[in-house]
């Protein structure tokens, strides 16, 4: 089993605790504190990734990737542990140890997918450049919507410039994303709140993937917002949610 040898600043212990404590986290910003904290962890420590058991071509390295049931993706896996590493290899396919951040160097334009049998945290391209320059990958709740819920919409009541701007930049290089809504939800009873919801419309398989760039561009440039923001998505062959119609359409094709 190759091994990357380097000294590292964060041992096995200290990265499950980590791992630990953000599967714990509540939604909010101590979710937000312990994801980051893991994928700081991460690029610090060893990992384990699969590959081929013949021989790689000289001076190249080939990983096991696989395609995801659910999206039809293909990723490439990799554990934050030797005993995961193991199960998943079956004694059947080599296992490479190295730094967690030599792995994403080496990637790069991959789909990563951290511990597929038990955490399946992706992380799409963008986000792996984001923490190899240092930067937080970001988290905004995705929200599901009952249409039958105590809650009631309308157009945002704020100032949403910012965001409109931001988001029409980001969904005009995602062809999959269709239209995109924008209100501003009322919920009553036991859990009062108001927030705005932006609702995307896109194929369903890209549904995470967008999810997860928008909160990329989101955090790098944070919009002025004065209410909070959720995100919920519906696919582009399903019909369009009552509570769109309640808010405004903020893009389009």
């Amino acid at each position: 089993m190759p091994s990357d040898k380097k000294q590292r600043t964060v041992t096995s212990e200290q990265l499950r605790k980590r791992l630990e404590a953000a599967r714990m986290a509540p939604h909010g910003p101590q979710g937000i504190v312990a994801q980051d904290e893991v994928f700081k962890a991460i690029l610090d420590a060893t990992v384990y990734a699969l590959a081929p058991v013949e021989s790689h071509p000289s001076g190249r390295l080939r990983f096991i990737q696989l395609v995801r049931p659910d999206t039809g993706q293909t990723v490439l896996p990799f554990f934050s542990d030797l005993t995961q590493a193991e199960q998943a290899s079956n004694n059947r396919i080599a296992i490479m140890a190295m730094a967690g951040r030599r792995l994403f160097e080496i990637t790069r334009g991959a789909t990563l997918m951290l511990n597929p049998n038990t955490d399946a945290v992706a992380l799409y391209p963008p986000e792996v450049a984001a923490l190899l320059g240092g930067n937080a990958i970001g988290y905004f709740t995705k929200e599901t919507i009952l249409e039958n819920a105590l809650a009631y919409a309308r157009p945002p009541s704020v100032s949403t410039d910012d965001l409109d701007v931001a988001l029409r930049r980001l969904f005009e290089s995602e062809p999959t994303v269709r239209t995109a809504y924008l209100a501003e939800v009322h919920r009553v009873g036991d859990c009062e709140e108001v927030f705005l919801l932006l609702t995307i419309v896109a194929a369903r398989s890209h549904h995470e993937r967008i999810h997860h760039i928008v909160a990329l561009a989101l955090t790098t440039e944070p919009p002025d917002l004065l209410l909070p923001l959720s995100i919920t998505f519906a696919a582009s062959y399903e019909q369009l949610p009552a509570i769109c119609h309640d808010g405004i359409q903020i893009y389009g094709k």
